[in-house]
């Protein structure tokens, strides 16, 4: 699973290695992918799932592929998770996957599967909503010391060598463990906060270029005359559509952003919550019993959803589009888009059926 590069890019580096010892390997998207015909149920196969890390986790597309994968009797198998990772002056700052790799090769035990080792590696982060995006010779450091590290794991899986009591994994155990409850709220609401940031400026020119090439087919156009790009619940915040756009229209409004944490859900999440307490007999059992966290989450998706839906009627007019694009860094030249260096957006983009 790759959404700009990263992940691609450290699967053809074990594919070179893997290649190199004889082995007939391929490099598959698992949008593309049918587990069914893709793995061989027989001795000498090896599976490898490589993936990037979200809120400190398994993004939940590559989460529902684990969980499809078919169950096995002792196939070999590893993970590996890119990590966003900075570099500022020589002091390389690592990201942190925390229990993404643990929680996939927990999967791939279930079903059947010899789990050999698993490994997180540092990639420029293209997250662009948080940070500009760094310059070339800041990513290239980056870059090159990742596939260091990726072609040494490598060697050892395909080694038969087992790799897990490493300090990267340490370092990932205890981060997971510390981070476990913001990962779990992560997949339950924060992607949905995040993934409801991104608005299309006034050069977007209804191509469908974001629309056909999403990984989990979460843009669809919308609107009668000036279609535009709508962001559904399922977007992972992958970052593709903003590398791939060819007019840089693709924008994570941190304007938007702030009005919509401060302004606009805390306060009416808090309003329905003590609503529905006062009122709803049911909720106020509901909120005593280990189902409570449902009542924080169910006021929440009803503002995000509602409040999404107005802002993107509201940013077909031209002033208010023009207010909110001239308000979110990503918009000046000086923030960037991140794609990895070498990675063609062929690549990384579906092909047709």
């Amino acid at each position: 699973m790759s959404g700009t590069g990263n992940s691609y890019r450290v699967a053809t580096w074990i594919r070179q290695i893997a290649t190199a010892s004889g082995a007939v390997t391929k490099v598959i998207p698992i949008t593309n992918a049918n587990p069914l015909e893709n793995i061989k149920k027989d001795d000498g196969y090896l599976v490898g799932l490589v993936f990037p890390a979200h809120g400190f986790t398994v993004p939940w597309l590559m989460l529902k592929f684990a969980f499809g994968l078919p169950p096995v009797k002792s196939i070999d198998s590893f993970c590996v998770a890119s990590r966003g990772s900075l570099k500022i002056g020589k002091l390389h700052i690592p990201g942190m996957s925390g229990s993404a790799t643990f929680v996939i090769a927990l999967i791939l035990k279930l079903k059947g599967y010899r789990v050999q080792g698993a490994m997180s590696v540092n990639m420029p982060s293209n997250w662009f909503t948080l940070h500009p995006i760094q310059r070339n010779s800041n990513l290239q450091a980056i870059i090159t010391r990742a596939k260091h590290r990726v072609t040494e794991f490598s060697e050892n899986i395909i080694s038969t060598r087992k790799v897990w009591f490493t300090t990267n994994n340490l370092y990932e155990f205890i981060g997971g463990s510390l981070l476990s409850y913001v990962s779990f709220l992560y997949l339950l609401m924060g992607r949905f906060f995040l993934a409801k940031l991104f608005f299309a400026n006034s050069n977007c020119n209804a191509c469908e270029i974001c629309v056909k090439n999403c990984p989990v087919h979460a843009i669809e156009l919308r609107g009668r005359k000036n279609k535009r790009p709508f962001w559904k619940y399922n977007c992972e915040s992958c970052m593709r559509c903003a590398s791939i756009c060819p007019n840089h229209a693709v924008e994570s409004g941190q304007s938007w952003g702030i009005i919509l944490y401060f302004a606009i859900m805390l306060p009416l999440t808090g309003i329905i919550t003590i609503w529905l307490s006062r009122n709803v007999p049911l909720f106020v059992e509901i909120r005593k019993s280990a189902l409570g966290i449902m009542t924080d989450i169910l006021p929440f998706y009803a503002v995000i959803f509602t409040s999404y839906v107005i802002f993107q009627m509201l940013i077909r007019i031209r002033f208010i589009n023009w207010l909110f694009t001239h308000t979110t860094f990503t918009h000046f030249g000086f923030w960037g888009r991140y794609k990895e260096p070498k990675v063609k957006l062929n690549k990384l983009m579906i092909p047709k059926e």
